[in-house]
């Protein structure tokens, strides 16, 4: 039987969520090519923060450079490197459907600003966040028929891509929680209850809404609290206002941590919350979920979707902090009365992991 090479793309990934679906789906090929005859190419930015074996790595260090280079990668460069390699199957990671040559080509869509409305804020503070939100419908658009198929990470979106694009192969694909086989040991104040929002500062993030949550707290709860959150005041314009205007005494900027770190974060943690305002996932509930923690949760279609069936979780408007100050109290004073959350989706209708994609792209 022939070996069947699978080009897997990824050159764009090299940080936060993103970078770990392109980990984890490194690691997961890895394993899978141990029982599988395939040849497996990565393109990645930096080869050094990946060591998994049977795969042979293409590095681009360049292509964060510029969205002029990232495009010339895309539309024209991997086109002529998809001759070379004449692979069997092309996967796109990051939303752009290449201008390749192989046999079958699938792309992965997780980019959810096209189904983003942004603010005035959004504009001032990342004007990327407001390109990108009018951009991307476009980009998406570019040879996206052309793909065997057009993996996305909920129903939601699902219908979002029928709909917006005219498609009929659109995939259901739930990201896999790879649990983290390193963890660094994080030390917390014992006598303080911690909630953790592992995220980086953007601004559809949403970290307002806790903070505004917070200044609505009594002193009887904020003496009982700390918030950790995973940026520091020099990452960004944002991060800048978030520091100067919330340095409130419960919270704790750890600055940019190591995925092992957020792990540790997870072990220890008493509650995660999570106020975003737009993911295609948001990796985080479901990695909190595997540590079976507590989850105070945006009431939004993307969260539910997301944490799936689940008894510890409660919902809050993102726009009132209100609600997520009573939630926070009830929580410290041990009151809370999860809303619970329930699956409305059948497994049936979705690929669950890893494996399942692999498969589906190396049938026939």
């Amino acid at each position: 039987m022939k070996q069947k090479t699978i080009v897997i793309s990824g050159i764009n990934m090299v940080e936060g969520g993103i970078f770990t679906i392109l980990d984890n789906c490194l690691q997961k090929i890895s394993v899978f090519s141990e029982k599988e005859k395939i040849k497996i190419i990565a393109l990645v930015n930096d080869k050094s923060k990946f060591n998994y074996p049977n795969i042979e790595y293409i590095e681009f260090p360049r292509s964060k450079k510029s969205w002029f280079l990232r495009l010339y990668y895309e539309y024209l460069y991997f086109n002529t490197l998809s001759k070379k390699i004449k692979p069997d199957a092309w996967l796109s990671l990051h939303d752009i459907s290449p201008n390749v040559v192989a046999k079958k080509r699938f792309v992965y869509c997780h980019h959810p600003t096209i189904f983003f409305k942004p603010t005035i804020k959004d504009w001032k503070f990342n004007f990327k966040i407001g390109l990108f939100s009018r951009l991307y419908k476009y980009l998406y658009r570019i040879n996206i028929r052309k793909n065997e198929a057009v993996f996305v990470q909920q129903h939601w979106i699902k219908k979002e891509f029928e709909n917006l694009f005219k498609l009929k192969n659109v995939v259901v694909t739930i990201p896999e929680n790879v649990v983290e086989k390193k963890s660094v040991e994080i030390q917390l104040d014992s006598n303080k209850i911690h909630f953790f929002y592992p995220s980086f500062p953007r601004s559809f993030k949403n970290f307002e809404v806790i903070a505004e949550a917070v200044k609505l707290l009594p002193d009887s709860i904020k003496n009982k609290i700390e918030i950790h959150l995973t940026f520091s005041e020099n990452d960004n314009n944002y991060s800048k206002y978030l520091v100067r205007k919330y340095n409130l005494n419960v919270f704790n900027f750890t600055g940019k941590i190591s995925r092992a770190e957020v792990f540790g974060y997870y072990n220890k943690m008493d509650c995660l919350l999570f106020p975003s305002k737009i993911e295609t996932w948001g990796l985080p509930i479901t990695e909190a979920k595997g540590f079976d923690k507590p989850i105070l949760l945006a009431n939004l279609p993307y969260a539910k979707e997301s944490i799936g069936e689940y008894k510890k979780v409660s919902f809050f408007d993102v726009e009132n902090p209100n609600e997520l100050a009573k939630l926070i109290t009830s929580f410290v004073n041990n009151t809370i009365q999860y809303q619970g959350n329930k699956a409305i989706f059948e497994a049936k209708n979705q690929l669950q992991d890893w494996n399942s994609v692999f498969d589906f792209i190396l049938k026939n």
